[in-house]
């Protein structure tokens, strides 16, 4: 989805951002599978897994995948700060941080979680869920 942001940096003062976000519902909170979803977004955007993130991965898991060069993600525990703060269950959230060549440092592209059962109730949601979103402008 775009999201419209407002920006004073172009003519006509706001720009798009390109996002994507998925909600998984049912008997389980399906952590592992939007953690799957984001493993699998990142080899599609041809972004490999930094050595550390894949250590305890099967010997043959990357041996195939293409990948652009000094691009790397890792997936770390969410600390709880940031603007999706008290979204997610404590320890079961993620942060997806991204290094390339053109940013020079680490950044914050994305998170994921299973939802606080305080957010399940403001929605009025009878199942645990997950939820994730990725910025795809950063890359493409």
């Amino acid at each position: 989805a775009d999201n419209t942001h407002v920006c004073t940096e172009t003519i006509v003062g706001a720009k798009n951002i390109r996002k994507i976000c998925a909600v998984y519902a049912g008997l389980t909170s399906g952590f592992e599978i939007l953690h799957g979803l984001v493993d699998r977004i990142m080899t599609l955007c041809e972004v490999g897994p930094e050595p550390q993130y894949v250590a305890t991965s099967r010997d043959d898991e990357g041996k195939f995948r293409v990948a652009r060069e000094n691009w790397a993600y890792t997936v770390e525990e969410h600390a709880g700060d940031g603007a999706e703060g008290g979204t997610y269950f404590p320890g079961r959230g993620a942060v997806v941080l991204l290094s390339n060549p053109a940013l020079g440092k680490r950044v914050r592209v994305g998170h994921f979680g299973v939802l606080h059962p305080e957010v399940l109730t403001n929605f009025d949601v009878a199942y645990p869920t997950s939820a994730m979103e990725l910025d795809l402008e950063v890359l493409m």
